[in-house]
């Protein structure tokens, strides 16, 4: 169906509504910041024009420019976590981003007002409340609830209010204060889970989570050397079912999805936010049964069997995500120091965040290099996996049928 027809799909009204604010939430956040700055200046003008020129061209404006920035953000933290698998490094640069905002939001205040500047330490206080309150906004998104650019968007125009209202309201600044102790907490941790992976026990049980979209050479090294390196008992690993973005989002017609021979293929539709990355980590994967056989088979090749153990909780992994998945081997393991492996890529960040928000985990970061990737594998690689993978992925490419060492039967249709 093209845009065209889509668009013109008929759809009961709060249908069409909850279609619209889909299709330009990022907007809509972003606008709702303008329109702060809008009231702040139009309170010191008496011109109409004028008046009615700045209620549009604030949130309008800020519409377009505050999710490219955010964007971004984004960007440049993903490629300082991609050069060293670490936290704080890209927290850091996050409130530096923030410096700007704050800072000319405060001058249009304070000209508008016609007051005089309020001091650097109130500018500090509020640059830290506003990573505070960004810090906040991108752990929901790692939590599965929302998505991190629509986050900090939301976000940021949060702190454009905070900033343009908190002068003269003690409980505003009371706030802010509140948000700064909690951006300084989640630095803190930060600091904290980046000298435990340098500083960790030698014994414990490893946690390996990722879409493994394929395993591959990488994964297998990955495992055996955490097991040898950290004197492991056992590693517990488990995929990805549907994402949780995926699922809200198909729910809301954002996206659709093409399922053949084993593959799930997602696409934007019409009704998707521009301002959104709903594919971080690709946009097309393997079954989440067949993935599952794949890691046997491969963990098996590699002679890993007994010492690392696929886990297969979907109804926990839906509700609760891989934090859930986390709580449930810990449960298992009492009193066992957990080792979480994770790569520097958004995904392996993804579930790094993961790990600092459930307890007293002890990373284990790789920094992603080299040319053996699932994506390169999905993409007609060959000889960067295991030889029961390399076995089946020639299957699949002939269109035959696949049995595993299980039993379990892809049929390549």
């Amino acid at each position: 169906m093209d845009k065209a027809a889509l668009k013109g799909a008929l759809l009961p009204h709060d249908r069409r509504a909850m279609r619209f604010i889909s299709k330009y939430r990022t907007k809509i956040y972003a606008g709702l910041g303008g329109l702060a700055l809008s009231l702040l200046v139009v309170g010191a003008l008496n011109l109409p024009f004028m008046v009615a020129l700045l209620l549009v061209f604030a949130p309008v404006g800020l519409a377009f420019v505050l999710p490219r920035y955010v964007t971004l953000i984004c960007a440049v933290e993903d490629d300082f976590n991609q050069r060293t698998a670490l936290v704080t490094p890209a927290r850091l640069v996050r409130f530096l981003f923030h410096v700007p905002i704050v800072f000319s939001v405060l001058a249009i205040a304070h000209a508008a007002r016609g007051d005089a500047w309020a001091g650097w330490s109130v500018a500090f206080a509020l640059t830290a409340g506003a990573a505070g309150l960004h810090a906040v906004a991108v752990t929901f998104a790692y939590r599965g609830y929302g998505d991190r650019i629509s986050n900090s968007i939301l976000a940021i125009s949060a702190i454009i209010w905070l900033v343009v209202t908190a002068e003269g309201h003690w409980s505003l600044w009371v706030l802010t204060v509140f948000l700064g102790v909690l951006f300084g907490l989640d630095t803190a941790r930060g600091l904290l889970s980046d000298l435990r992976s340098r500083l960790f026990p030698r014994r414990g049980i490893g946690v390996f989570f990722g879409s493994f979209n394929p395993v591959h050479k990488m994964h297998l090294a990955l495992l055996s050397n955490l097991l040898a390196d950290r004197r492991l008992n056992k590693i517990y690993v488990h995929a990805t079912t549907i994402p949780k973005l995926h699922r809200v989002a198909l729910a809301r017609g954002e996206i659709a999805v093409c399922e053949r021979a084993g593959v799930r293929e997602y696409r934007a539709s019409y009704f998707a936010d521009p301002g959104k990355n709903y594919f971080p980590t690709g946009n097309w994967f393997y079954d989440y049964e067949l993935r599952l056989e794949l890691l046997k088979a491969a963990i098996s090749d590699a002679g890993l069997d007994g010492r690392v153990e696929v886990l297969n909780l979907p109804d926990l992994y839906e509700k609760a995500g891989f934090a859930g998945v986390l709580r449930h081997i810990k449960a298992l393991r009492k009193g066992q120091p957990v080792h979480g492996l994770h790569g520097s890529d958004p995904g392996g960040m993804w579930v790094r965040n993961i790990f600092d928000s459930s307890g007293w985990i002890y990373p284990c970061p790789i920094v992603r290099t080299g040319v053996v990737s699932a994506t390169a594998i999905r993409a007609g690689a060959i000889g960067l996996t295991s030889v029961t993978v390399e076995k089946f992925l020639a299957a699949k490419r002939r269109g035959e049928d696949f049995v595993f060492p299980s039993g379990y039967v892809f049929r390549n249709r």
